[in-house]
């Protein structure tokens, strides 16, 4: 079993966000668990930036989400992943998409901005569990 820490953010008075740390190819990253999210996906512009010979696919799935509908998704294979500790050397089929619109309300926050929004897709997979009383994740391998 893996832990990791949570940190709970009040953005606005009764507005929060969880986020965890990690890691992307050697690099610290931010991430938002979303439970309501059902991939984990990472800011394009930020995967590229970080992995400029990343090769990425077009994603022609359902990509509805907060940020509005039918915006572009592709996905690639993210290499060097953690969360917290927990290291997975290939992310498969990360989605990859423009994160502008939360990190444009973080920045109006004063806010870091954020790379990842960790998903569903995660949490099932690896049996998650949420503790926001003690303000940890478990996980399994």
């Amino acid at each position: 079993m893996y832990r990791t820490k949570l940190n709970i953010v009040e953005l606005e008075q009764g507005d929060f966000h969880t986020l965890v740390n990690g890691r992307v190819a050697g690099k610290a990253v931010r991430m938002v668990l979303d439970t309501g999210a059902s991939h984990t996906c990472m800011d394009y512009s930020f995967a590229k930036s970080l992995l400029p010979a990343l090769l990425t696919r077009e994603h022609d799935g359902v990509t509805a989400g907060i940020g509005g509908d039918g915006f572009e998704v592709h996905v690639a294979d993210i290499p060097d992943f953690h969360v917290g500790r927990y290291r997975l050397e290939n992310y498969a089929n990360m989605a990859l998409l423009d994160l502008t619109y939360i990190n444009l309300a973080y920045q109006r926050l004063r806010r870091n901005p954020v790379q990842v929004i960790l998903g569903n897709d995660f949490l099932v997979e690896h049996r998650a569990v949420i503790d926001y009383n003690q303000k940890i994740l478990f996980f399994e391998k």
